[in-house]
């Protein structure tokens, strides 16, 4: 697993915990009970695109930081007026090839909010039901050739519906065997 530094650097938003494949192996394996069934739900229920590079959340936010400065984007008024000419947002790609969404973040503290575009270089696209239970099953150390009736007792015990059957090359196990690979 790469070095994960675990924070963005300021005025970044980021939520790696739905975004960055290395920071999610470290979250399962070193998170508390209490910290990791917090979590779970701000994943959200939809879809969204997981980093699967080599890059930290934090070397990530430090490049796109760089390019804003570089393009003369030092403060929040830069920013909005920067996204202005953009409808709303803007796509930078960083040293590694990967595309970054830059939203305005809600926060005034961090109020470069960024995700990786959809579809981008070392990314891949996930449902968020299919990334929790990928979670849950790292964590119990269950694998996608384990019984589907062990799957569905962690899906319930967060408020999914079942599965009829669980598929090692697609959804669930897809997104399992990215958790357990290499960066």
């Amino acid at each position: 697993m790469i070095e994960i530094d675990l924070t963005s650097p300021i005025p970044i938003l980021f939520h790696p915990l739905k975004h960055h494949q290395g920071y999610l192996q470290y979250f399962i394996q070193h998170s508390s009970e209490e910290e990791f069934y917090a979590a779970i739900p701000r994943i959200g229920a939809s879809q969204m695109d997981l980093y699967c590079g080599e890059l930290s959340p934090h070397s990530i936010g430090q490049e796109i930081l760089g390019q804003l400065k570089e393009s003369g984007v030092e403060t929040e008024t830069d920013f909005i007026s920067f996204l202005a000419n953009k409808q709303g947002y803007q796509n930078l790609t960083i040293s590694d090839g990967s595309t970054w969404t830059l939203l305005r973040g809600d926060d005034p503290e961090r109020y470069v909010h960024i995700h990786p575009a959809r579809y981008a270089r070392h990314c891949i696209r996930v449902k968020a039901g299919a990334l929790k239970t990928a979670i849950l099953m790292l964590r119990h150390d269950l694998t996608p050739t384990c019984e589907t009736e062990q799957v569905n007792a962690l899906r319930k015990s967060i408020g999914l519906s079942p599965i009829k059957h669980l598929q090692v090359s697609e959804g669930i196990g897809r997104i399992w065997e990215v958790l357990t690979g290499p960066i």
